[in-house]
């Protein structure tokens, strides 16, 4: 799963992934919690980023359409990434819960 979540990272270069800022899922490398939870920082980073975009463009501080929609649709593909990994982490727990021992 971690191999999938840093393929995808690398793959997405509108999220910011490169091969070089996702940490190693090699021994010693970083944790799937830890990756996740840099993936979530990168989120809320991308939506904090989007909301000050829309904000600086509805007070009239900034005059850059383009750029408000590309950093709102950034945050909007980032979330429903980031809501596909969690429903295919719960269906993989359901999945193991349902398991017969």
């Amino acid at each position: 799963m971690t191999n999938a979540i840093n393929s995808f990272a690398t793959q997405t270069p509108s999220l910011g992934g490169t091969s070089s800022s996702v940490p190693s899922a090699k021994a010693g490398g970083a944790s799937f919690s830890d990756t996740f939870k840099q993936y979530l920082d990168e989120v809320n980073q991308l939506q904090q980023d989007a909301s000050a975009a829309v904000q600086g463009e509805v007070t009239g501080k900034t005059d850059n359409l383009d750029g408000v929609m590309v950093a709102v649709q950034k945050s909007d593909l980032a979330f429903k990434t980031l809501m596909a990994i969690r429903t295919k982490l719960l269906d993989a727990y359901d999945e193991l819960k349902n398991m017969p021992i």
